[in-house]
């Protein structure tokens, strides 16, 4: 039983001497480590509007984060490539940014500098023009930073945490993607002359032209469904209701048309002929055998230029 005891009494003592004891920091010599810098994304590059190509840009604002919060860029080099699909141009060295454009504002603790260049400026550096260009096309940029004791980054030597993690946000390379923005929605007049009908039409009833409004409504991108996909000619060619069923009115980087089909399953399709400020006019037909063109006039604002 003494023995028990002297056991007991030894644990205790040797738990309460460790409790007690200050937790000792390794020597591990931080000042000896290798440090790094970054170019966190502050405000991210926008998408290319493929209709107005001329004054795109791609503009970031990066934000230089070096250990001891000074401006630690010598250099960032951008170079820029082309890709459509898995065909990729060969990359090309764009501008070089001095460290200079990195300073101190009233808005970060941590020197900014501004990214301002050109579309255009970047499809001549390989070898394009906008007329190269087209919707669903990307201009990949990357980034190289230089910094002041000539260490350097850019996308192939960092973490996925600084790559794309929530703070760091530092990717070195930007995919921007060409697109086509599509607003083509609203309330319309219509005037429709119907140039042929199908099996029981009767032209003569829709006069020198069928008047009347109609709604496109957006759906998916560049889609639109039609309050009258017929354009009013079903009412007086065959005393008939709108055909509803699937009919879209689309727009793909300004080249509209129709696809779908009516409730009686016959297919739509369009060809574009003119457009103004106002006006849109094209000519459709289903495989009923109406041919009709039809003119759509804006109520308000303009139609987008570059339809076609």
């Amino acid at each position: 039983m003494k023995k028990i005891k002297i056991i007991l009494s030894m644990l205790v003592a040797t738990f309460v001497a460790t409790s007690c004891t200050d937790f000792v920091e390794p020597a591990i010599p931080y000042s000896g480590f290798e440090t790094g810098t970054y170019l966190k994304t502050i405000t991210a590059p926008a998408p290319i509007n493929f209709f107005d190509i001329d004054n795109a840009q791609f503009a970031a604002l990066l934000e230089c984060h070096a250990v001891d919060k000074t401006n630690n860029v010598k250099e960032v080099e951008i170079f820029v490539n082309h890709r459509r699909g898995n065909v990729v141009t060969k990359e090309v060295s764009l501008v070089k940014i001095p460290g200079s454009e990195f300073v101190l504002g009233s808005d970060s603790k941590w020197p900014r500098g501004k990214v301002s260049i050109k579309v255009l400026d970047a499809l001549a550096k390989i070898g394009f023009t906008k007329t190269n260009i087209k919707g669903g096309d990307f201009l990949e940029y990357r980034l190289l930073l230089t910094t002041n004791d000539n260490k350097t980054f850019t996308n192939n030597n960092l973490t996925a945490d600084v790559s794309g993690g929530a703070y760091y946000n530092s990717p070195f390379f930007y995919r921007v993607a060409v697109v086509c923005p599509s607003a083509l929605q609203g309330t319309y007049d219509y005037s429709s002359v119907v140039v042929k009908s199908g099996p029981g039409g009767t032209v003569a009833v829709c006069g020198a032209a069928k008047k009347g409004s109609v709604v496109l409504t957006a759906t998916v991108a560049g889609e639109y469904s039609i309050s009258d996909g017929t354009f009013g000619i079903f009412e007086c060619l065959y005393a008939d209701t709108p055909p509803l069923g699937s009919i879209r009115f689309t727009d793909a980087c300004g080249k509209i048309g129709m696809k779908g089909s009516d409730r009686y399953g016959d297919a739509y399709k369009a060809v574009f002929v003119s457009s103004t400020d106002t006006d849109l006019t094209f000519t459709w037909d289903n495989t009923y055998g109406d041919v009709v063109t039809t003119t759509l006039t804006r109520k308000t604002g303009t139609w987008p230029k570059g339809l076609n």
